[in-house]
């Protein structure tokens, strides 16, 4: 436990900036778990869905579906195009904007989070150094441990700053890209669906 007490002793001496530190840390975790609980449940195995649309598809199904966003929007998609519309990006253009608003609401807050937790560490920096030179000034001390000892519990705010910041950067970049590929699967399966309602199109035709 003797690091646990050396971190809180650490916070302690970083001052009353390690207040908004800790309330963006706080913040950053349960934003971080509310994403992690996302991209889970947004899991799917791609090529076996893909399978599957296509099968669906040949046998004129349209009740194909997965599970996550890309569930919705591609059942949403099939029931607009049952109901007789034919363009697939009219089917699908209110449900897409729904859930990209949603998907990107928590993520632009890590962002934020990301960005202002440096900036608070060093705000706070400047502040402890500019306490420790007028405690100096006034007591007109030459000693250095005492400059030494202002700096330090100065620079623990800056630290504090960064330790937030980089985990939670690295697991925007985590995000972006896991999203980007549920993305590249959204778009395969639509362009899956366009191209049968192209083919049905061209059978109506031949028929008319």
């Amino acid at each position: 436990m003797t690091w646990i007490t050396a971190t809180i002793n650490m916070c302690v001496k970083g001052g009353i900036f390690m207040i908004p530190l800790g309330l963006v840390a706080l913040g950053s975790i349960i934003l971080i778990i509310e994403r992690m609980l996302f991209l889970r449940q947004n899991r799917i195995d791609g090529d076996r869905f893909h399978f599957e649309l296509r099968a669906a598809l040949k046998e004129n199904d349209v009740e194909a579906k997965t599970k996550g966003f890309i569930g919705r929007i591609i059942e949403e998609c099939l029931l607009r195009i049952k109901a007789g519309e034919r363009d697939v990006d009219d089917a699908t253009e209110k449900v897409i904007l729904s859930e990209m608003t949603a998907m990107e609401k928590s993520r632009g807050w890590l962002v934020t989070f990301y960005q202002v937790a440096p900036l608070l560490g060093i705000l706070g920096t400047v502040w402890g150094l500019i306490v420790a030179f007028m405690v100096i000034e006034k007591t007109a001390a030459t000693d250095p441990r005492m400059l030494a000892g202002g700096i330090y519990q100065a620079l623990i705010t800056t630290v504090g700053g960064l330790l937030i910041a980089i985990p939670v950067l690295i697991f925007v970049e985590h995000l972006r890209k896991n999203t980007n590929y549920l993305l590249s699967l959204l778009d395969i399966y639509l362009a899956e669906i366009r191209d049968w309602v192209r083919q049905q199109e061209k059978t109506e035709a031949k028929r008319g």
